[in-house]
């Protein structure tokens, strides 16, 4: 098994990956190959919720691990259960 599975699982636990973007560049979940669960400080063995964050693979190498200088782009996440509700949420039908 791979043992960065259960950071990927509890990232998912709590979230849409349908209407899932990244941070850093605000792509959608079905516009890149894939959301990569990124450890923000560098642990992988800390999967605090609050030390993950779902990056396309573009940013999570770019900006987090240094190939390119552009972190500026990717926001910091809030902690868990502090994401502002989303517009579709409220909507009849949804």
């Amino acid at each position: 098994m791979d043992e960065r599975q259960p950071a990927r699982d509890l990232f998912w636990s709590d979230r849409d990956g349908s209407s899932y973007r990244c941070p850093g560049c605000g792509r959608p979940r079905e516009a890149v190959d894939a959301i990569e669960v990124h450890h923000q400080d560098q642990r992988r063995h800390n999967s605090d919720p609050n030390n993950l964050i779902g990056l396309c693979p573009d940013c999570h190498q770019d900006d987090q691990h240094d190939n390119r200088q552009t972190s500026r782009r990717v926001q910091p996440p809030r902690p868990r259960g502090t994401d502002e509700p989303s517009s579709t949420a409220s909507k009849p039908g949804f």
